[in-house]
């Protein structure tokens, strides 16, 4: 029974992110995202890296409905930029795998 629980847990806190294990970075380019760690002797590129989603670009469909001076409907796409920007200082969190999952940005 206690194999179960441990295995369990194991399950569970797979690829989890470790609150305190926060660590700081650069942005070196972006959107092809390439980030230096603070302390680390090589940058690490889009494949190690997972970004909040939050910080990504989004669209979204829309739809506008006026009312005045006449009942019209208009359709069509918003897009939201990403808010980083090559040269952001960046909180990022160690994943499993020598992989980074970016927070955000430090302000």
């Amino acid at each position: 029974m206690l194999q179960d629980a441990i295995k369990l847990l194991q399950m569970k806190t797979k690829d989890h992110i470790d609150a305190r294990d926060t660590e700081r970075a650069t942005l070196l380019s972006w959107p092809d995202a390439k980030i230096e760690i603070d302390g680390d002797p090589y940058p690490y590129e889009a494949g190690s890296l997972v970004f909040a989603d939050y910080l990504q670009e989004h669209e979204m469909e829309v739809t506008f409905e006026v009312m005045e001076p006449e009942a019209s409907t208009m359709k069509g796409k918003l897009m939201i930029p990403s808010p980083l920007q090559v040269g952001d200082r960046l909180i990022v969190s160690r994943m499993t795998g020598q992989r980074y999952y970016v927070l955000g940005k430090e302000r």
